[in-house]
């Protein structure tokens, strides 16, 4: 047999097991003794049992038993001690010596306590379906402007959604669509030109504008040029519209206070000295002006030939669109701050001086009168049939705009907020800007069908033309939604009688 470690190394807490497979007979002073069982020097992968009472007293009994030789008594007392230190000796080596297992599974299966002591490891929960879709209706809100749930609770989907178009530290200013494109500026003075059916970017170009605000984005190209005009509270800056490409500024003589109404080859806008203003946006020449006496703050509405503007003095001017001749003016009692809503033969004012007005648009007589308990400062809009006005404390007022009545005809009232934008089928679409909130109204009763807050939309923008919503947030995420029923003529959007009147 080979030889394994002496015994003198048992005192110094060798592995040593009784009752193993293999003996050897251990000779001490020059007796023979009891044979102790030697396990291998590598300790065992299992831990062994530790030996019960009964046998700790048969191994004593075995080690103090009388040998034949004279002195084995005191030689087996003395080497039964020895092996039982040993024996006790070896179960705590073999105990220290075994693996643990440090991995993160075992130790979330067993954490240890305060004290040190193991407890029980919680049950893993599996997620129910409601928790799954909840998880997941989160993640698609974080990416969209509009998610598509809500959308579809609004009656729209998503087409596509660009990624942020806002220069780093700029914010979003201007969204614009129009028959092939969507146009996008920020207060960096970049502009984007999207596709309209794909949402790709077709480029990006930059007007070097310094604190001026960028107020509009007109597109209109000639069969000489295809340019795009961006319009500043300063000037015009003239781009390639296929490449972006810088072509020409222009420098108002009036700076503009409203978004530019484009009439033939003219912008017209109002100015903070009180001017409407004509600027042939070709050539870059102001043309002419119109006096109307104090700050035009509502944008000109052009009805026909006629373009329509109020200052905040209350006086309401009709001008002859081509020449900028004055057709007629009335004077408020009290200054108007909002745009002017007109059809094929009225124009309706809403005024500081508690009224709704109609006026005859060929000659400026006064229609009907419809006072109110506030000043008014929303914008009147006229859709279809309606005349639909937000008056506080009343709610969305609808109007027949063309009642015989002297103090107006009101068709019904509504809780919805904001102001209208289009007409969806039989739905009014009314936008509040202060709480971000979009109601679907039923045109023909007021009852509120749908409203649904959208936190991240800053700019809402119905082509009332094809059908479509455009939606845009901070960071210049410009997402484009059409509707379910988009095939059916009867549900795409009714423009306004004037689609100036569409507020961006």
């Amino acid at each position: 047999m080979r030889e394994r470690e002496p015994v003198a190394n048992l005192e110094k807490g060798a592995t040593a097991l009784l009752f193993g497979p293999r003996t050897r007979t251990i000779t001490r002073n020059g007796c023979e003794g009891a044979s102790v069982y030697f396990a291998p020097s590598a300790p065992p992968r299992a831990v062994p049992p530790e030996p019960t009472l009964e046998q700790q007293t048969t191994m004593t009994r075995r080690a103090n038993r009388v040998p034949r030789h004279g002195r084995a008594s005191e030689c087996f007392r003395g080497l039964s001690l020895a092996c039982i230190a040993a024996c006790s000796a070896g179960w705590s080596a073999v105990a220290a010596t075994q693996p643990v297992d440090a991995s993160p599974a075992a130790q979330a299966t067993t954490p240890a306590t305060k004290d040190g002591t193991a407890e029980t490891a919680p049950k893993q929960v599996r997620k129910t379906d409601r928790q799954v879709r909840a998880e997941a209706e989160e993640a698609l809100r974080a990416r969209y402007v509009i998610a598509p749930g809500t959308a579809d609770e609004l009656g729209y989907r998503i087409v596509w959604q660009t990624e942020p178009l806002v220069t780093k530290d700029a914010t979003m200013q201007v969204t614009t669509a129009t028959a092939d494109s969507v146009w996008f500026g920020d207060s960096a003075g970049s502009v984007v030109r999207i596709r309209r059916d794909s949402g790709e970017t077709v480029w990006r170009s930059s007007t070097y504008q310094g604190v001026e605000r960028m107020i509009g984005i007109e597109y209109l190209p000639t069969p000489q040029a295809d340019n795009v005009y961006v319009v500043t509270e300063l000037g015009s800056v003239t781009l390639d519209a296929v490449t972006g490409n810088l072509l020409k500024r222009g420098r108002f003589a009036h700076l503009p206070m409203t978004e530019p109404t484009v009439f033939g080859p003219y912008m017209i806008f109002g100015t903070r000295t009180g001017l409407a203003s004509w600027y042939q946006y070709k050539t870059g020449y102001n043309w002419r002006a119109a006096t109307v006496g104090a700050a035009v703050h509502g944008k000109v509405t052009i009805t026909g030939d006629t373009a329509l503007a109020a200052g905040t003095n209350g006086k309401v001017m009709a001008l002859g669109a081509p020449n900028a001749g004055i057709r007629w003016t009335r004077t408020l009692s009290a200054g108007v701050e909002a745009p002017i809503a007109a059809d094929d033969s009225s124009c309706y004012v809403a005024s500081r001086d508690q009224s709704l007005w109609a006026f005859d648009l060929m000659r400026g007589r006064v229609l009907w009168q419809y006072f109110t308990q506030a000043a008014l400062v929303n914008p009147p809009v006229r859709i279809a049939d309606g005349l639909y006005l937000q008056i506080p404390g009343e709610g969305l007022v609808s109007f027949n705009p063309t009642t015989g009545k002297p103090d107006g005809e009101v068709r019904w009232k509504s809780k919805a907020k904001g102001n209208v934008l289009a007409r969806v089928g039989t739905d009014l679409m009314a936008w509040d800007t202060a709480s971000r909130t979009l109601t679907a109204v039923d045109a023909g009763t007021g009852r509120i069908v749908r409203e649904v807050a959208l936190p991240k939309v800053k700019a809402v923008v119905f082509d009332t033309a094809r059908g479509d919503l455009f939606v845009s947030d901070e960071s210049g995420n410009v997402e484009r939604l059409e509707h379910l029923s988009k095939s059916g003529r009867a549900t795409q959007p009714e423009p306004v009688a004037d689609a100036s009147q569409a507020p961006n």
